[in-house]
């Protein structure tokens, strides 16, 4: 029995544009941030650490 195969949604036009603008803005944020040393470590975060034992204590992980 085969299923139909979904295309993959894409965007186009003004949608586009507008997704690279801001994924471009969220690199150099990311690269300035980086070089001046000033990101915080990801480990010490509260939701980090929830989902850290939720993965440990569930079936999944």
């Amino acid at each position: 029995m085969a299923r139909p195969i979904k295309a993959i949604p894409t965007l186009t036009g003004e949608a586009a544009s507008i997704f690279l603008k801001r994924a471009d803005a969220a690199e150099r944020r990311y690269k300035e941030r980086k070089e001046a040393g000033t990101l915080r470590d990801i480990t010490k975060d509260p939701g980090y650490i929830s989902m850290k034992k939720i993965l440990k204590n569930s079936t999944l992980y």
